[in-house]
């Protein structure tokens, strides 16, 4: 009776409010800004290719989402039984199509996409008064967009191709797209590394380059020759490319010689930098990472942390004692940052081993939540090791694929592979193995696990399948458009 009463008394109110007003039903225009009168000037324009970069920091993408998806299934990283379900569901083989990181994740890449597509499909509206400004922002807004698609097929392989030409199709299928998608990736690419600077200097910092462009170029030839398409005449495209951005002086790349400074916040765009999600405190810009990785009632940073992504027993004592790069890895020993007179060590005083590579404890920020530590996409030893990947498979152990590879092992003390020490298949296992020593906690293992066709033999903690090689697509999505068509091994 009481729901009936008071639609009763709405509909009284909205009769009379009508019958007083003729206007009642017209709308009160607060903004009339629409993409359609929007771009007009250069700076519209900017404005514009930074809601592009923003996207990259959405705790469904690189802030945490896409990093956990790509760590969580792989041997080094588990998840400590802390948060929501998906992550014990990633960490233990045990996801379904309504897992609900892989909404958060296809939708938020979308974001991305779809802002990209905005840009270049409105940018001709655009005035522009500096020679090169637009060139320089198709390529920024291409890169990025290439960088999605190239996350949203190495997880997913059959999505929607959606581009500026046909913003208007809401209901995409994902049936037979997956060549065209690639082709889209590899021209995103090849144009930004043709048209952006080469490095950037002052306030531009941060934004993408043509060596980021071309590193990213070489990881997807090298994700594309790989597990599951296959197309080994990309594995010479892939080796071109990675050893092209290695060798150019313009770009600037070369190894840290110290590897704890990789990860220090006064040295973010040092020599290894070569693209980051940029984070930046104390402006409603920083992250959490720091704290969901750190020590929870730890005494160890500012605000204490949450052991939300920690270090699987076995990976840590994988790294021996002699590799430089461990102290910075693993959290081996520290002053309590409250109570600076103790010492805290593992495993005496640390229950579990956990990760320090995102831990500088000159980042304070402004809360949880504010830290400014970049998260590294890519960095200079990746495309080292990429290249090595690449020569190895075309040419099995050679002095050419062994040179990335024993430049990172030099950097952290380790003895150098030898040419006749290895097979194609050893080496192989061997690059792998560096690439989880040198790159674990940044997003990258279960991409190369994939790729390199490794999963089911790696990962022995569980029970490991041939689905587990490729994301479903998202339950909300399939119930949301009938062109869409589940991942045959999830039906």
């Amino acid at each position: 009776m009481k729901v009936k009463q008071t639609i009763f008394a709405l509909t009284a109110a909205l009769l009379f409010l009508n019958s007083c007003h003729d206007s009642f039903l017209e709308e009160k225009v607060y903004s009339n800004i629409t993409p359609t009168n929007f771009y007009k000037t250069e700076d519209d324009a900017k404005a514009a290719l930074i809601s592009v970069y923003n996207t990259l920091r959405s705790s469904n993408s690189f802030q945490r989402q896409i990093i956990l998806a790509a760590e969580y299934p792989g041997e080094a990283t588990w998840n400590n039984s802390s948060g929501e379900a998906w992550r014990t569901e990633m960490d233990q083989f045990t996801w379904t199509t309504s897992s609900t990181g892989f909404y958060q994740i296809w939708s938020q890449l979308y974001v991305t996409i779809n802002r990209a597509n905005t840009v270049l499909t409105y940018l001709d509206n655009t005035e522009f008064k500096n020679a090169g400004v637009k060139e320089k922002i198709i390529g920024e807004t291409r890169f990025l967009r290439g960088l999605a698609y190239l996350y949203l097929i190495r997880f997913f392989e059959n999505v929607p191709l959606k581009t500026e030409e046909n913003m208007a199709e809401i209901e995409s299928s994902n049936e037979g797209t997956s060549d065209a998608v690639w082709t889209l990736i590899f021209d995103d690419f090849e144009y930004a590394r043709n048209n952006l600077n080469a490095k950037n200097t002052g306030a531009d910092v941060g934004r993408a380059t043509a060596g980021a462009a071309q590193t990213m170029l070489a990881k997807a030839y090298l994700s594309y020759a790989g597990k599951p398409w296959n197309k080994t005449e990309y594995w010479s495209k892939a080796a071109q490319e990675a050893k092209s951005a290695i060798d150019n002086t313009a770009y600037g790349y070369d190894l840290e010689e110290d590897y704890e400074r990789v990860f220090l916040l006064e040295n973010e765009h040092g020599p290894e930098y070569i693209f980051s999600v940029e984070y930046e405190s104390f402006m409603g810009q920083g992250w959490d990472w720091p704290t969901f990785t750190g020590i929870r009632s730890g005494d160890q940073i500012k605000l204490d942390g949450w052991s939300s992504l920690t270090v699987e027993t076995e990976f840590f004592n994988s790294m021996v004692t002699t590799d430089k790069r461990r102290s910075k890895t693993f959290v081996l020993s520290y002053q309590g940052i409250n109570n600076p007179e103790r010492t805290y060590t593992y495993p005496e005083d640390i229950s579990i081993p956990h990760y320090n590579k995102y831990i500088d404890r000159t980042d304070v920020g402004n809360g949880t939540a504010d830290y400014a530590l970049n998260h590294y996409i890519t960095r200079f030893s990746d495309l080292l090791l990429m290249h090595s990947e690449a020569e190895n498979e075309l040419n099995g152990p050679t002095a050419n694929a062994l040179y990335g590879i024993n430049r990172v092992r030099a950097r952290a003390g380790l003895p150098l592979l030898t040419v006749a020490g290895y097979t194609k298949e050893t080496l192989r296992e061997a690059i792998f193995q560096e690439r989880l020593w040198e790159l674990c906690q940044e997003g990258h293992v279960w991409f190369d696990m994939k790729r390199m066709n490794l999963m089911t033999t790696r990962i022995k903690k569980y029970k490991v399948e041939e689905k587990h090689y490729v994301f479903p697509i998202p339950q909300n999505e399939l119930d949301a458009n009938p062109n869409l068509v589940q991942n045959s091994l999830y039906k």
